[in-house]
């Protein structure tokens, strides 16, 4: 199976799973050229590859639906994917082996794509459908707010180790919230403003990871007033009136921990009964996982303060391809063990544990029973805090 490899936040697909009564038709109209340098070993150098037209499903095992699919003959052409659904949602054009992927919304019946596969960045253009043309502008922007972010994390993190000045970690804490709050201004702009409901759906996903609980809902609002009787917005209105404490999936909370056995980056067996008699964030993250990286400073900085008190983190990686799952870890500044069969969505890890989405983890305690789950953000600071003090 394929999956996009570049930060589009998926996590918001369980809100396209409500169908509407109509199915709708939609062709891609793809021009590409240098397919023979898509960046991979696998792939690099070959005349012949695929591309494959996939819409994002929410389920049990959460894969994507191939919809289509071609094979790119020679370094260059044009060819035609065709795409039927009852909703308008996201889907993606993805290219070989997990390579290059192109998020689409199928607000039109026609979509066009101008793709250059020789490149990694700004490596396509479309037109005919606006709200793709806006969600190619939004991922854009959202990135570059994120390695913002990401930058003042270390940065802070860097001065703490050093035990700078408290003046100058002040300085450094000021420009991170003023990095998350720029995000938040545009995301809520951007909510308030677009024309298109899935649109804002998804940027609302986004903006959970950092809005406060009264401004996510004042936005809710407005997509709701804005789009009335959207199936979306209904589905992520239900959502937020849910108890937070309540979990969505199966609980592993008051349970003991399951045994778990998955490779390092090394290809040395790990176990999670390994780590018995400490408190151990298991975490299962992708470096394909948009909603996981934003998510990264956040554990980076638990790890870092509490690594010292009998507490360590477990990461496990619903990763692919090595290559990406290594480098993902070096660029988040992950220092703690990780693990992965490299399976995707058919990993042993979700079998196991019966997660449907990712970010998801498990807190175990020394004598390896769960004591809580799903713990993000401030959340996972406080609950650190509150066993470990």
């Amino acid at each position: 199976m394929k999956k996009i490899i570049f930060p589009v936040l998926i996590f918001t697909s369980l809100f396209f799973s409500c169908k509407n009564a109509d199915k709708n038709q939609f062709q891609v109209k793809l021009s590409y050229k240098n397919s023979d340098k898509l960046l991979t070993p696998q792939n690099a150098g070959k005349s012949e590859s695929w591309v494959f037209l996939e819409e994002i499903v929410y389920g049990k095992s959460q894969l994507p639906l191939i919809v289509d699919s071609q094979k790119l003959s020679g370094a260059s052409g044009n060819l035609t994917l065709q795409g039927k659904t009852k909703n308008q949602g996201i889907f993606e054009l993805v290219f070989g082996d997990n390579v290059l992927a192109i998020p689409l919304i199928n607000d039109a019946s026609e979509i066009n794509i101008d793709a250059d596969l020789s490149k990694t960045k700004d490596f396509y253009t479309v037109t005919g459908s606006p709200a793709s043309k806006d969600l190619q502008e939004l991922l854009d922007k959202v990135g570059s707010k994120n390695n913002e972010i990401q930058t003042a994390f270390n940065q802070l993190d860097s001065l703490k180790k050093i035990n700078a000045p408290d003046s100058v970690l002040v300085a450094a804490n000021i420009i991170k919230n003023t990095a998350i709050d720029q995000l938040n201004t545009y995301l809520k702009q951007f909510i308030q403003t677009t024309p298109n409901a899935t649109l804002g759906v998804l940027a609302l996903g986004w903006a959970s990871r950092s809005l406060p609980p009264s401004e996510m809902d004042s936005s809710l609002k407005n997509l709701k007033s804005r789009f009335p009787g959207n199936a979306f917005i209904a589905e992520m209105e239900k959502g937020s009136q849910q108890q937070p404490e309540q979990p969505t999936g199966n609980s592993w909370i008051g349970k003991t921990v399951p045994e778990l056995v998955m490779p390092d980056v090394n290809g040395k067996d790990v176990s999670i009964s390994s780590f018995r008699g400490k408190f151990v964030l298991i975490d299962f993250w992708a470096s394909w996982c948009g909603p996981c990286r934003m998510e990264n400073p956040n554990v980076v900085k638990v790890f870092n303060e509490f690594k010292g008190k009998n507490f360590t983190i477990l990461g496990v990686s619903l990763d692919k391809d090595k290559d990406s799952w290594k480098k993902a870890i070096a660029q988040d500044h992950l220092a703690w063990t990780q693990m992965s069969d490299l399976k995707y969505w058919n990993s042993q890890a979700v079998e196991t544990f019966g997660f449907q989405g990712i970010p998801f983890n498990v807190l175990v305690d020394p004598s390896g029973k769960v004591i809580a789950q799903e713990l993000r953000g401030e959340d996972l600071d406080t609950k650190i805090k509150q066993v470990l003090n």
